[in-house]
C-alpha cells in the first residue's frame, strides 16, 4: 500500500496567487452584472445593444477559461492519493479539495517497470515506476535521490514485470486511443 501527495509546496503558493487574482479580474463583471440586475436604465441600454451582453458573456467566458482549467489541474494535482497492489489488481483511491476517484486495473494489463532520473533545479530524483500504457493508470513506486539496481531487480521479481529502458517507457503515450511502443531510431550523423 503506497500513501501519495504532492510534494511541492509551490503549487499552494501558485494556488494562493491565482485565486485572488481571479477574484480582482471578476470584480468588474460582478459590478456590471448586479447594475443590469439592480437598474433598469441599464437593462434598457443591454436591449438596445445586444452585443455588449455577448462581449461581456465572451470575456467573462474566455477568464473563466484561462484560469479555471489551471486551476482545476491544480486542485487534481494536490489530491492525495491510496494505492494498493495486492497480487493480481492495482487499485488506486484518490481524495481531491472537490472531488474523489478511483479505479482497478489488473496487474497483467501493466507494461512493466522503469527506472527513471529526474532532474530540476533542486536536485536529481530517481523513480520507480510501475508502467502502464495509460500514463494516468503509471503509478510511481519509490522515489528517492539513488535507487539501488538491487531494488530495481527485486521489484521486478515480486511483480513478475520485465524492466522497460526509461526511453521506450516515456514514449508509451496513447496515440488516438492506441500505445505502442516507440521504434528505434538512428542516431544523427556527427553524433
Amino acid at each position: 500500500m503506497l500513501e501519495q501527495a504532492a510534494e511541492s509546496r509551490g503549487r499552494f503558493v501558485l494556488l494562493a496567487v491565482l485565486i485572488p487574482v481571479l477574484v480582482a479580474l471578476l470584480t468588474p463583471f460582478w459590478l456590471v452584472f448586479s447594475q443590469l440586475a439592480s437598474d433598469p436604465a441599464a437593462r434598457a441600454i443591454l436591449a438596445g445593444r445586444p452585443l455588449i451582453g455577448v462581449q461581456l458573456l465572451a470575456g467573462l467566458a474566455l477568464l473563466i477559461w484561462i484560469f479555471g482549467w489551471p486551476l482545476a489541474h491544480l486542485c487534481r494535482s494536490l489530491a492525495r492519493r491510496r494505492v494498493t497492489i495486492d497480487g493480481a489488481l492495482v487499485r488506486s483511491d484518490a481524495v481531491g479539495l472537490f472531488a474523489a476517484s478511483s479505479w482497478t486495473e489488473p496487474l497483467a494489463h501493466y507494461a512493466g517497470l522503469s527506472h527513471r532520473v529526474r532532474t530540476s533545479l533542486s536536485g536529481v530524483r530517481q523513480e520507480l515506476i510501475l508502467v502502464h500504457p495509460r500514463g494516468s493508470r503509471s503509478v510511481v513506486l519509490q522515489s528517492a535521490p539513488q535507487i539501488s539496481r538491487d531494488a530495481v531487480e527485486t521489484a521486478a521479481r515480486l511483480f513478475a514485470l520485465a524492466e522497460i529502458p526509461s526511453r521506450e517507457a516515456a514514449s508509451l503515450m496513447p496515440v488516438h486511443g492506441y500505445s505502442r511502443l516507440s521504434e528505434p531510431q538512428p542516431a544523427a550523423a556527427g553524433l
